[in-house]
C-alpha cells in the first residue's frame, strides 16, 4: 500500500472512530447488565416441525446472562418487550465498544507501516 493510500485509509477510520464514539457519548440509555440470546429449540412431539432438517426449531426464547454471586445465569425474559429491548441495548452496546477497539488497533496498525515507510536504512 502506498502512502496515500495508507492516508486515505487512517482517515476513513478515523471518521468511523469520530462517529462510534459520539454515539458511545450521547445521552446514557437504560439497559441490562447482561447481554441478550435468542435461542431455538425443539419440541417433544415426533412429527412436529422442528424435527425436520434445516430446521432451528421452535423460538426465539429470550434470555439474558446475568453474573450472581461470580458465576453467570441465564434468566428468561419471556415475551417481555421492554426487558428484550434492554438486554438487545446492551448486547448493541458491548458490541460498539469491541468495534470501538478494532478501529483503535487498526489505526495502530497502519501508522505504524507509514512511520516505517520513512525510517533511514542507513546511517551517512
Amino acid at each position: 500500500m502506498d502512502i496515500t493510500a495508507l492516508r486515505v485509509k487512517i482517515v476513513a477510520l478515523r471518521k468511523e472512530r469520530f462517529a462510534l464514539e459520539n454515539k458511545l457519548m450521547g445521552k446514557p440509555r437504560e439497559m441490562l447488565a447482561g447481554p441478550l440470546i435468542e435461542r431455538y429449540a425443539p419440541c417433544g412431539k415426533p412429527n412436529c416441525r422442528c424435527k425436520k432438517k434445516d430446521s432451528k426449531g421452535h423460538g426465539p426464547y429470550y434470555y439474558t446472562q446475568l453474573k450472581t454471586r461470580g458465576s453467570y445465569t441465564l434468566v428468561y425474559l419471556g415475551k417481555n418487550k421492554e426487558m428484550i429491548e434492554l438486554a438487545r441495548r446492551y448486547s448493541e452496546y458491548i458490541k460498539d465498544l469491541a468495534r470501538l477497539r478494532q478501529i483503535n488497533r487498526e489505526i495502530d496498525r497502519l501508522l505504524e507501516k507509514l512511520n516505517r515507510s520513512k525510517l533511514k536504512r542507513k546511517v551517512e
